[in-house]
């Protein structure tokens, strides 16, 4: 009996269907961005990035399936976004360190602390940037992702690129559409595991009726 792998059903439909998810509950997680510090959001924040590192794997699996293993796009995308949401992941320390002393708001050394958030926050744009990079690279060139799909991955590219130039903000749109994408891809690669999955059913079925056949018919 052949092992199931990472991109047979059920586990291509979970890898997928981490980046909707990741997608939906960050935006809402993080709001307007202008909300206090509250544990629920944070928590939702936290349980969003780190569902969105299978979501990575996922696709980066279908890129090195179709890339062949002579190519190395595929892994540079892995390293590249795994990365650039540890540093996502990262930026959340400093705000829940001041929570936990009880830092008042407004003060020099709270101000500090979430500077340093920000800054990780915006460290996190480049790597990404990478990883949307590869993507779209290896897409354009495999057929492996619809090329609007694969349009949207280089224009999030460029988009985290020039939002990460700006260390000095803390204003990241570029996170947004960066979620956008995922949510698209998310959904896409959902729906084409269903439809792969539908295949197979349709596709066995007939084989099945005829080595049934063939065994009647020798008996």
């Amino acid at each position: 009996m052949n092992q199931p792998t990472l991109n047979q059903p059920p586990l291509a439909r979970l890898g997928a269907a981490c980046g909707g998810v990741f997608a939906i509950v960050l935006v809402v997680a993080n709001g307007n961005g202008s909300h206090p510090f509250s544990a629920p959001r944070a928590i939702a924040g936290i349980a969003a990035l780190t569902l969105v590192v299978p979501f990575i794997a996922y696709v980066c699996s279908v890129l090195r399936a179709a890339e062949g293993p002579d190519g190395w796009l595929a892994g540079a995308a892995l390293a590249a976004g795994i990365t650039g949401i540890a540093l996502k992941l990262g930026s959340g320390a400093p705000d829940l360190a001041a929570h936990r002393a009880q830092l008042a708001a407004g003060t020099p050394l709270h101000a500090t602390i979430s500077a340093l958030g920000d800054a990780a926050t915006v460290l996190s744009l480049f790597p990404l940037a990478v990883f949307c990079a590869a993507v779209a690279i290896t897409a354009f060139r495999t057929r492996a992702l619809p090329r609007w799909l694969a349009a949207g991955a280089a224009v999030t590219a460029v988009a985290l690129a020039v939002n990460g130039g700006f260390l000095g903000t803390d204003f990241v749109p570029a996170m947004l559409l960066f979620a956008l994408w995922t949510l698209l891809a998310s959904v896409y690669l959902l729906r084409r595991t269903w439809r792969q999955s539908a295949y197979r059913s349709g596709a066995a079925s007939p084989a099945a009726s005829a080595a049934q056949a063939r065994s009647v018919s020798t008996r």
